[in-house]
C-alpha cells in the first residue's frame, strides 16, 4: 500500500518541536513514503531539512482559513482580560489542523495514495518506521477501513495526533462534511471547538450511515492512547503542555498521589533524584519540574526493565502496564535539558535498563556514583511489586534522606483490599516498623484516595531519614482563600439590595475600635454542649452573636442573642441545606435582637422581620454583584468568607470589636455518617472525609463534612493565616474541624503592654 504523510505547524514553533519532527522523519521513516508540511506563517529557516519526499506548504495560502480566522477572530479561547485561556473553546487553533487535512486531502489525490496519515508535529521518531508495521496497521482483516484513529474511553474526545484516512469516495464525503464545519462556521455552534471533539461528531454520525471506522486504542482509558497504539514505541507524541517546561503540579495525572509526590520533592528542595521503575518518563519529568522550581541545577538517575521487559517479569512481578523503551524516554529528558539551558539551568541524567536488583549495586561504588553524579537525595520506589523486589530496593536505599514507596495499599469504604501478592509495600513497611519513629527515622502514609480497580486504596509509604526534615506538605487542603460566589443570578442579588435598602432602620459603619468582646454563636453539634461557657461570658458583658440556624436554640436555652447576622439570597421558604425551611428558623423574632441583614439578602426576609417588628440594620456583603452596583461605589463592604458565621467576625470587628469567642463551628458531622454514599440535591456526594494534621502532636484528626461546611472552615483557616495583618484576638471552643485547625495553628493572641515593657506608672 502507497501511504503520505501529513502534518502541520506554526513556524514560531520550528524550535520547540517543528525541527525535530522533520530530521526525525527524515531519519527514520522509509524514503518512499511521502510527507506533505502546511506551515503557517512564512518564510521556513534558511536551514529547513529538504528532502526528495517532503513537501513544504504555505498553509496561509488557503482563502477560506484566512476567512475563518478574520470572521472569528474573537473565538480564540480568551474569554476576556481576567479569564483564564479555554483550550477547547479556541476555533481559531483547532482550524489550522483541519484546514490542513482539507488541502492535502485533494493534492494527496494527484499522488495516488492509498493512504492519508495525520500525524501531529509535536512528535519525534526515534526507531524506524516500516512498511510491515504500517501493513500491519492498515491491512484489511475482515473488512478495509475508511478511517483509522486512536479512541478513548474517559477522555472528552477521540486523540486526533494520529488519523488515517482511506482515499475513498467514503472518506471524501466525510472530508467535505468535516471542512464545511469550518467554511459555515457550524463549529461555533459546538459545546466544544477541538477538531478532535468535531471529527468524533462526523465519525459517529458518518458510522451510522455505513462509514468503516478502526479503532486502534479500544482499551485506552485515560489521554495516553498515542503511547498505547502501535507507535508507542517508535514515536514519543509531546502532546499538549508536554513539550513546554510545566510545574509537576500542573500535569493532568491520572491519580492524585502523585501530585503529593512533586510537592515533596519541591517542599524538600530535593536535586538529586531516584526513581526505580521510570516506564514511561512522565513521573520522572513532573519530580524533574518540581526540583527545578527551587534548584537551578537538577540530576535524575532512572531504572527499570524497559524493552527487556517479558511476560515472565510481568507474571513474576505482577506488573499489568504496557512497556517502553529506554530510548523514548531519554528522548523526553534530552529535550528538559535543553528548555532549561534556555532558561540558563542545568538538567543531568543517567538512565538504566535492567532488573534493579542488579543495577541498584552501583550505590555502592563511590566512583561510578562520582562519574555518574549519582547522590541522591530523594528517592521513588516504583519499580516491581514482588515482596522480594521491594525488600531488595529499599535495602538497598535504606539510607537516602527522603525515601518515598508506590502502592501501599489500604482498605476502601467497603473494606476492600487488592491480593495479598500485590501489597509487597505494606509487608516490607511493616516489617521496618510501620507508621511508627524508628531511632531518628520518621514513617508515615499520605493517604490519597486513589482506588484500585479490583478494590482498596493505593497510596504513598514515607520514610524520613533526617530529624531535621518537617512532615509533607498537605496537598489534601483545598486553597484556603475562597472567592465568595453568589447563589443566585446577580441581577436578583442587586433588585434585593436595592429594595432592602429601603427597609433598614440603619446601616453597619466603620466603629472606633473598644474593649467589648463578641461571643460568636454558630450552629455546629458540639454548640449545645458550650451553653453553659456562653451564658457565663454573656453574664460578664460579651455580646452573643448567633446565626440563624442557632437563633432559636440559643433562645431555648435562656440566652437572647444581642445580634443575629444573616446572609441569603435564597428563597425564604425554600429548605436550607442543614433541611429546614428557612422561614421556621426566623419565625419568631424577638425584640431584644438586633438582626444584621446582608442587602443581598432575600427581600421577603426583611419584610417578614419588619412586619413582626424586628430590628433590622443593614451592611453590604463584598460579593461580585454588588461591586458591579455604581450606587455603591465607595460604600463600606464586609468580607469574610462564604457564609454569615464567617461575615459575622467582618461585621463586628466593623464595629469595633477585636475579642471574638467563637462556639459552634464544627465544619463537621458529629461521628460517621450513616450512609456514606450519600447524594446532595445536585446529585453529588455529599461528605467528604478529611484529615487535619496537627505538626506539633504529629496527630491526625479525621472528620466527615461537606462542601459548604468546608468552605467555612477554609475561611476561617485564611483568617488565621492572616493574624499579621488583623488586629484580634481569637477563642475557639467545641470540637470539629475549625477547633482542630485553630489547635494544630501557630495562632497566638497579641501580647499586652504590660507583657512587652512592664506596668507603665503615671508621672
Amino acid at each position: 500500500m502507497k501511504y503520505t504523510v501529513v502534518t502541520s505547524f506554526p513556524i514560531s514553533h520550528w524550535e520547540t518541536y517543528g525541527e525535530r519532527f522533520l530530521k526525525s522523519f527524515i531519519e527514520f521513516w522509509p524514503k518512499d513514503i511521502n510527507l506533505l508540511c502546511y506551515c503557517d506563517g512564512y518564510p521556513l529557516p534558511d536551514d529547513a531539512p529538504q528532502a526528495d519526499n517532503i513537501q513544504y506548504f504555505d498553509l496561509l495560502d488557503n482563502e477560506d482559513l484566512i476567512m475563518f480566522k478574520e470572521r472569528n477572530k474573537q473565538f480564540d479561547g480568551n474569554g476576556g482580560p481576567k479569564a483564564p485561556y479555554n483550550f477547547y473553546m479556541d476555533a481559531i487553533k483547532f482550524s489550522h489542523k483541519v484546514y490542513a487535512q482539507s488541502m492535502a486531502y485533494e493534492k494527496i489525490k494527484e499522488l495516488k495514495s492509498d493512504w492519508m496519515m495525520w500525524l501531529d508535529a509535536d512528535s519525534v521518531t526515534y526507531e524506524p518506521i516500516t512498511h510491515d508495521l504500517l501493513d500491519k496497521i492498515h491491512d484489511d482483516q475482515d473488512q478495509v477501513p475508511d478511517i483509522i484513529f486512536l479512541g478513548r474511553k474517559n477522555a472528552y474526545a477521540t486523540c486526533s495526533s494520529f488519523i488515517s484516512y482511506n482515499l475513498n469516495d467514503v472518506v471524501e464525503v466525510f472530508m467535505d462534511d468535516f471542512i464545511s464545519f469550518y467554511n459555515t462556521d457550524e463549529v461555533l455552534k459546538l459545546q466544544c471547538f477541538a477538531d478532535n471533539y468535531v471529527f468524533d461528531r462526523l465519525r459517529l454520525l458518518h458510522e451510522r450511515h455505513g462509514l468503516i471506522t478502526r479503532n486502534l486504542t479500544f482499551e485506552c482509558e485515560d489521554l495516553d492512547a498515542f503511547d498505547m497504539s502501535p507507535f508507542g514505541n517508535y514515536i514519543v507524541h509531546l502532546k499538549g503542555n508536554k513539550k513546554y517546561l510545566q510545574t509537576g503540579a500542573s500535569i493532568n495525572f491520572k491519580a492524585s498521589r502523585y501530585i503529593d509526590l512533586c510537592s515533596m520533592v519541591k517542599h524538600y528542595e530535593r536535586k538529586n533524584i531516584l526513581e526505580i521503575g521510570t516506564w514511561n518518563g512522565e513521573t520522572a519529568c513532573a519530580m524533574i519540574h518540581s526540583a527545578f522550581e527551587v534548584n537551578d541545577t537538577v540530576h535524575y538517575t532512572g531504572i527499570d526493565l524497559f524493552e527487556e521487559a517479558s511476560e515472565h517479569t510481568d507474571k513474576e512481578e505482577f506488573n499489568v502496564k504496557r512497556h517502553y523503551t529506554k530510548r523514548s524516554v531519554e528522548l523526553k529528558l534530552i529535550d528538559l535539558a535543553k528548555e532549561y539551558e534556555k532558561k540558563g539551568k542545568t538538567f543531568t541524567y543517567y538512565l538504566m535498563k535492567g532488573n534493579s536488583k542488579e543495577k541498584l549495586k552501583i550505590l555502592k561504588d563511590d566512583s561510578l556514583c562520582n562519574l555518574y553524579n549519582i547522590k541522591p537525595d530523594f528517592v521513588f520506589i516504583d519499580g516491581g511489586h514482588s515482596t522480594e523486589t521491594v525488600r531488595s530496593d529499599y535495602e538497598m536505599c535504606k539510607d537516602i534522606p527522603v525515601i518515598v514507596m508506590d502502592d501501599y495499599y489500604t482498605e476502601d469504604d467497603k473494606g476492600n483490599l487488592p491480593s495479598p501478592e500485590f501489597m509487597g509495600v505494606n509487608a516490607i513497611y511493616e516489617e521496618t516498623g510501620g507508621t511508627l519513629r524508628v531511632g531518628q527515622q520518621r514513617r508515615l502514609i499520605i493517604s490519597a484516595g486513589d482506588k484500585v480497580s479490583g478494590g482498596g486504596l493505593v497510596n504513598l509509604a514515607v520514610i524520613l531519614n533526617e530529624p531535621d526534615l518537617s512532615n509533607p506538605p498537605d496537598t489534601r487542603k483545598v486553597p484556603v482563600q475562597v472567592q465568595p460566589r453568589d447563589c443566585v443570578p446577580p441581577d436578583n442579588i442587586q433588585d434585593n439590595v436595592r429594595e432592602n435598602l429601603e427597609l433598614f432602620s440603619s446601616m453597619v459603619e466603620r466603629c472606633h475600635w473598644h474593649d467589648g468582646k463578641i461571643v460568636l454563636a454558630s450552629a455546629g453539634p458540639s454548640l449545645i454542649e458550650n451553653i453553659e461557657d456562653i451564658r457565663k461570658l454573656q453574664d460578664e458583658g460579651a455580646k452573643v452573636v448567633c446565626v440563624k440556624h442557632s437563633h432559636n436554640l440559643l433562645i431555648e436555652n435562656g440566652i437572647i442573642p444581642w445580634g443575629c447576622v444573616i446572609l441569603d439570597p435564597r428563597p425564604f421558604d425554600g429548605v436550607s441545606t442543614h433541611g429546614i425551611v428557612r422561614k421556621d428558623l426566623l419565625n419568631k423574632p424577638h425584640p431584644d435582637i438586633k438582626y444584621f441583614i446582608a442587602s443581598m439578602t432575600n427581600i421577603e426576609v426583611t419584610k417578614h422581620l419588619v412586619d413582626k417588628g424586628a430590628t433590622v440594620i443593614g451592611w453590604h456583603a463584598f460579593t461580585n454583584a454588588l461591586m458591579e452596583m455604581d450606587e455603591l461605589k465607595d460604600t463600606q463592604l464586609i468580607t469574610g468568607g462564604t457564609c454569615s458565621a464567617m461575615r459575622s467576625i467582618g461585621i463586628t470587628h466593623t464595629l469595633g470589636f477585636r475579642e471574638f469567642h467563637i462556639f459552634g463551628m464544627d465544619c463537621s458531622y458529629d461521628g460517621i455518617p450513616e450512609d456514606l454514599d450519600e447524594r446532595d440535591m445536585y446529585g453529588k456526594k455529599k461528605w467528604l472525609k478529611i484529615g487535619i494534621l496537627n505538626e506539633k502532636t504529629k496527630t491526625e484528626d479525621i472528620f466527615y463534612t461537606t462542601g459548604e461546611l468546608l468552605a467555612l472552615a477554609q475561611d476561617f483557616e485564611s483568617l488565621l493565616k492572616r493574624d499579621d495583618q488583623v488586629d484580634m484576638d481569637l477563642y475557639v471552643y467545641g470540637r470539629g474541624v475549625v477547633p482542630s485547625i485553630f489547635k494544630s495553628s501557630n495562632y497566638e493572641c497579641w501580647p499586652n503592654i504590660e507583657t512587652v515593657i512592664g506596668t507603665c506608672n503615671d508621672g
